[in-house]
């Protein structure tokens, strides 16, 4: 969900901002994925590589993050949504936002519409690390010599999910950008010069080939923006 802070930058705001705007369009994204028949909706919240950023900027997000987290449970519960969470979110843990996630995801685990996976704390390259100890830790050294693609992917942090069918990067850069790098092998990568906070319906309807109410290519059933 990239182009918060340069959506801000161009009408002379904060960038603080942006990323509230980012928030509404996800909220918008997660009403309309039902109606295009998308069944999964992965989004990269909050990478390892963000820990670098300004300080005032992570202390707002976090505060965002807990905020929104708290206000929309009820939302995301009565809509049907289930979500969880990828990545290592215990690292928030002494930041006093764990505890609303887990809440939020324990309170929607049963829905059974949309499911909403945000990455927080994710990394792609961490994930294939996390998987190898946990292969490591639980199996013997012979079924690690027969360990199958297939069975690998259940010690990935997208274990029980279908892979994407699409991945989809807004504000123009063409690179997944450490996002998804097993899940991706057979993927339709999209790339958007559109800004996140101005990606709406019309811009979801031509990623999946949508025109005038009829649909040109096969419907998708996971997106991960």
């Amino acid at each position: 969900m990239d182009g918060n802070r340069r959506w801000a930058k161009q009408r002379g705001l904060p960038s603080i901002e942006g990323h509230r705007r980012g928030v509404e369009a996800l909220k918008n994204l997660v009403r309309l994925c039902p109606q295009h028949g998308i069944e999964y909706l992965t989004t990269y919240a909050f990478s390892t590589e963000n820990w670098r950023r300004d300080q005032a900027e992570l202390e707002f997000l976090f505060r965002l993050l807990g905020e929104v987290a708290v206000r929309e449970l009820d939302n995301l519960d009565r809509e049907n949504v289930r979500v969880s969470f990828l990545g290592d979110i215990h690292a928030f843990a002494d930041i006093g936002i764990e505890q609303p996630l887990l809440k939020l995801a324990e309170k929607t685990k049963d829905n059974t519409g949309l499911k909403l996976q945000i990455a927080l704390n994710y990394g792609s390259i961490d994930e294939l690390s996390t998987a190898l100890k946990r292969i490591k830790a639980s199996l013997s050294t012979q079924e690690i010599e027969a360990l199958s693609p297939e069975k690998f992917s259940d010690f990935l942090y997208t274990a029980g999910m279908p892979d994407p069918e699409i991945i989809l990067r807004t504000g123009g850069d063409a690179r997944l950008s450490n996002y998804l790098l097993w899940q991706a092998a057979n993927s339709r990568l999209a790339f958007v010069d559109t800004l996140w906070p101005e990606f709406g319906e019309a811009e979801l309807k031509e990623v999946l080939g949508e025109k005038n109410g009829s649909t040109e290519t096969h419907r998708e059933t996971s997106v991960q923006a």
